[in-house]
């Protein structure tokens, strides 16, 4: 990469990092800009009123024809500090607020990719690598990198004004400055890249890390890990880990450490050359006494400004690699997008949901986890699908819902392709409860809200939706009854049985006004006593829309419309309960087996 591509691809994360601090607060990254510039001219004018200094108390008459002269620059100079101190503490509590603001724009928009991107992105481990990437990125880099510019800026600014000013007592001595601020540039840009590289290719092993911190920390696996004793095996897996790392990362600090240590040395010595050289110019009458101090005092500031410079410009540099990161998974774009001009959703369906000969297949997989699949959902019906697990039910509710679309075949609602309509118009239409149903930590209320938070949150049909479900005789004894946290982590928190946060589930279900309901193993963890009193009234409890269930225990679903018998991602067979049994296949065979236990 040249070094003109180089600098075309940081000014145009520049641009993309002044259009986040715009959208954070265009004014205040202009009072920022002003701000730091005055910082630098209030050095600059400190330097010059020493300077100034220096050059009046060098004159022979200075104490009688010019001391107020020395009074009035001492006052100056005084007056110069302080103004000095009040921009830079206010420049200081600018950049902090504006930081702040930025950081919250950014995780904002991390959150909106991850809710934005498909499914498919969670199931895929490069997704979840360039998430901990953009992480590691953001959100305060961003600030600090337009930080880092006014602050590289300001230096610039203030080691041009010094050199001019050492230029007037010595320009020999100014490529001797040069060198070593161009070698500690050079050094700390090499370690930057160095180190970037290492962070990039350690996501996966951070991610690891961290998914061992949370199965020792969190509540999920508490009983598992105590009952088999895995605690003390994962905290070593986790701290062999987070020891590989360190001892990566302090391998590079440490190579780096010396190499500045080497830089410094090479300072210390310029400086003292320099400082001899103007002793022995001194001796031979060529300088004055105040030419020495006024460059020691130079000397030592531009050595200051030219390391804060190189710190700068190297942050600009890491800063730069890291946002490319984060650039890059903020402008990730979802595959399921809607058309241009949707189409409108049938006001009154007819025919319902139809899958015709879909055919799917994971990103990665060797095979279709569904093979020319076909299935009707008919508005007002019940229809079961049953098969054993690993058949791609599950497969079928993402593509159903459109979290996936088909790679071939097609799905429609009355008879329109559902890639006409809007993605989240069209997922509207749905109320899921998956097999791996979400267990928040919020309010018994709030869990089964959740499932309707377009609209405003109404107690009378979070309590109906409850009734449906057979959650409210257990949730009315509660604590604080629906007000109860449904979570220990929190004060006053209870927790719920696996039973009963299936029916805390099934009631998030029920709540919104769909036009079918999807259920993937609704009851698997009710007693079969309730599970038949669910199903043998499901269709009051969800009135006039079409269902789709799946369940491992056919006599709970021999009441519905109509089943269909997935086996290995391929439709086997299909039909009502009395005609699949005439049959004599595989759902006869399953029902035949299950049966039996209960004779």
């Amino acid at each position: 990469m040249t070094f003109l591509s180089k600098m075309r691809d940081v000014l145009g994360l520049y641009r993309q990092v002044w259009r986040l601090l715009s959208y954070s607060s265009r004014s205040l990254s202009i009072l920022v800009a002003l701000v730091t510039l005055g910082e630098a001219v209030a050095a600059i004018l400190g330097l010059w009123l020493i300077k100034l200094l220096i050059d009046v108390l060098s004159a022979p008459e200075a104490f009688e024809d010019g001391i107020w002269e020395i009074y009035l620059i001492l006052g100056g100079a005084g007056l110069v500090t302080f103004i000095a101190l009040v921009v830079q503490s206010y420049g200081n509590l600018l950049r902090s607020r504006q930081g702040m603001m930025v950081a919250d724009y950014i995780d904002r928009e991390i959150h909106d990719r991850a809710i934005e991107v498909d499914l498919g992105f969670y199931e895929s481990p490069a997704y979840f690598d360039s998430l901990q990437r953009a992480r590691q990125a953001g959100p305060q880099r961003p600030a600090q990198m337009v930080s880092g510019a006014l602050v590289f800026s300001k230096s610039v600014i203030f080691l041009a004004a010094i050199l001019v000013m050492l230029a007037g007592i010595e320009w020999k001595l100014l490529p001797v400055l040069l060198f070593t601020v161009v070698v500690a540039l050079i050094v700390r840009l090499y370690f930057t890249r160095r180190l970037y590289q290492w962070q990039y290719e350690r996501a996966q092993l951070e991610r690891r890390a961290s998914y061992f911190d949370w199965l020792l920390t969190s509540d999920l696996h508490a009983k598992e890990l105590r009952l088999h004793g895995l605690g003390g095996y994962f905290r070593n897996v986790y701290s062999n880990l987070r020891r590989d790392i360190r001892a990566q990362q302090l391998k590079i600090e440490t190579t780096k450490s010396f190499a500045e240590i080497g830089v410094a040395a090479v300072g210390a010595a310029a400086f003292i050359g320099a400082i001899t050289f103007l002793i022995s110019r001194t001796v031979a009458g060529d300088f004055t006494l105040g030419d020495i101090v006024l460059f020691v005092l130079l000397f030592r500031r531009a050595e200051q400004s030219g390391q804060q410079c190189v710190s700068s410009l190297s942050g600009l540099f890491e800063n730069q690699l890291y946002l490319s990161q984060l650039f890059s998974f903020l402008e990730v774009k979802p595959n399921i997008q809607g058309p241009a001009e949707p189409a409108a959703i049938p006001r009154r369906l007819e025919r319902g949901l139809v899958m015709d000969n879909v055919s799917f297949r994971y990103r990665d997989a060797d095979h279709d986890t569904l093979k020319d699949v076909s299935l009707e959902v008919p508005p007002g019906r019940l229809v079961a699908l049953v098969g054993e697990n690993g058949s791609g039910k599950t497969t079928l509710i993402k593509l159903l819902t459109r979290l996936y679309d088909p790679d071939s075949g097609r799905i429609t609602l009355d008879g329109i392709d559902v890639r006409e309509f809007d993605p989240l118009a069209y997922r509207r239409l749905f109320s899921v409860i998956f097999q791996d149903f979400a267990k928040y930590a919020a309010t018994a209320a709030d869990n089964i809200w959740f499932g309707d938070v377009a609209h405003p949150r109404d107690d009378e049909k979070v309590l109906d939706a409850s009734d449906r479900a057979g959650a409210s005789s257990f949730l009315r004894e509660l604590p604080k009854g629906f007000d109860t946290p449904l979570s220990r982590i929190f004060d006053d928190g209870q927790e719920l049985s696996i039973g009963q946060w299936q029916r805390v589930a099934l009631a998030r279900a029920f709540l919104p006004n769909t036009r079918f309901i999807i259920m993937d193993e609704p009851t698997s963890a009710v007693d079969p006593r309730a599970e038949m009193e669910l199903f043998d009234t499901l269709r009051d409890r969800i009135g006039d829309r079409g269902a789709l269930i799946i369940s491992h225990r056919l006599s709970t679903i021999r009441h519905v419309d109509y089943t269909y018998v997935l086996d290995d991602g391929r439709m086997l067979e299909h039909g009502t309960h009395e005609e699949l049994l005439a049959k004599g296949g595989r759902y006869a065979s399953l029902f035949g087996r299950q049966a039996a236990y209960f004779k």
